[in-house]
């Protein structure tokens, strides 16, 4: 199977979306990892999810219960 490597040497917006990630999981996320290759990528995706974190209309244990609820139906890791 082949991987998908780190980027060598990531840019202000992608060490400053790194470390959000870490402060959220606790490590940098794979899906993240693989983004930083595309940064517009990355950017969009980060701006959508964050709204969707900060401004969402569902409270936070619902929102955590839904997450490991997909997560599950989904075979993810997260």
């Amino acid at each position: 199977m082949t991987t998908i490597s780190e980027v060598e040497r990531p840019g202000l917006a992608v060490r400053a979306f790194y470390k959000i990630g870490e402060a959220m999981f606790g490590k940098v996320p794979t899906p993240e990892r693989i983004m930083a290759h595309r940064v517009p990528l990355m950017l969009g995706l980060g701006a959508l999810y964050g709204s969707m974190e900060w401004f969402g209309r569902i409270d936070a244990p619902l929102r955590a219960l839904l997450n490991v609820h997909v997560a599950e139906l989904y075979g993810s890791a997260y």
